[in-house]
């Protein structure tokens, strides 16, 4: 078949390299422009095109997929299909119509469940038990476009984005793999998602990665795994700044009257870190990475600033 593929991060390489090995080589493969990245913000390719120049494949990265001249370029290659994986653009309906058969998204979530840009993260904040991923044939209309098929996977207790992520960047590149082969073999399928059971993980900003004292404790410790390793969730903390959170495990929960205000330090322990009193329970910071530092386990983090028991860290916090 005659393939284009979309896509711009990690998550979307896999299935990149699976089509090439698969002897599926994309005509054009089309990522986001490059961008600012990393701690300096140096601009560099995107992962997609680095992986798609490694293997000799031809790349697009144009500002709008949808620019006439960008329509006329994948109108000249005559393709079968559209494939996208994390892409980072609404594909226009003028491009959807081009390909033969369609257009597939392949989506990090069991569709009509977390429809949106934010997936991965959906499911670690709601604490599913289960994810996985679908191939979606693509419409108008934000993730709402008929199923062609998912694959499901079960969510660890202590997963976090990074890793859950990457093991379903694995499991889309064989869902995709396993939907081409079926194609191939001239069995299309397009069930409609119930809309009933539909939920929407937006694009999620820096503001949903704040940690709040507010938060009980397994909401906390969920919002940690669902920003790491990357944005990581934080706390501010006055005259200080940011600290992040990189690991974090729930702790007791209470809605009792407590003689420890919110944001004081009720132990400390060399393998669970710092705990941190909620205003309702506790949650033990694990693993922190100070403004402009290292990361660091929490009881290293206190030991440098001589925090002990009993002593209150300085959250400034608007909803506590």
């Amino acid at each position: 078949m005659r393939l284009v593929f979309y896509g711009t991060p990690e998550l979307a390489v896999p299935s990149l390299t699976r089509l090439v090995e698969e002897q599926r080589s994309p005509l054009l493969v089309v990522t986001r422009r490059d961008r600012p990245r990393g701690r300096g913000l140096s601009v560099g390719p995107s992962p997609v095109r680095v992986a798609a120049e490694s293997r000799g494949l031809p790349v697009a990265a144009p500002a709008k997929a949808g620019a006439p001249e960008e329509l006329e370029r994948i109108r000249a290659l005559r393709p079968d299909l559209i494939l996208l994986a994390a892409y980072g653009q609404i594909l226009s309906p003028e491009l959807l119509g081009i390909p033969r058969l369609g257009a597939l998204n392949l989506h990090f979530s069991l569709l009509p469940r977390h429809r949106g840009a934010s997936p991965i993260q959906a499911a670690i904040l709601a604490g599913d038990r289960e994810t996985g991923v679908t191939t979606m044939w693509m419409t108008e209309k934000l993730d709402e476009g008929p199923v062609f098929a998912s694959l499901r996977t079960p969510v660890a207790p202590d997963e976090d984005s990074g890793s859950l992520g990457a093991r379903l960047a694995e499991l889309g590149a064989r869902c995709l793999s396993e939907t081409l082969e079926r194609i191939e073999r001239g069995e299309i399928v397009r069930e409609a998602q119930d809309p009933a059971r539909a939920t929407y993980a937006p694009k999620l900003t820096r503001e949903d990665s704040r940690l709040a004292l507010r938060d009980d404790p397994v909401s906390f410790a969920r919002k940690v795994r669902a920003f790491a390793p990357r944005p990581g969730a934080w706390l501010m903390l006055d005259g200080v700044g940011p600290l992040q959170v990189l690991a974090a495990e729930a702790g007791e929960s209470s809605t009792a009257p407590s003689a420890e205000p919110p944001g004081a330090v009720l132990a400390l322990d060399r393998a669970r870190g710092l705990s941190l009193k909620l205003v309702a329970g506790s949650a033990w910071l694990r693993t922190v990475r100070p403004s402009g530092r290292k990361e660091m386990g929490g009881y290293d983090y206190a030991n440098g600033l001589r925090i002990h028991t009993g002593s209150r860290l300085p959250v400034k916090d608007g909803r506590s």
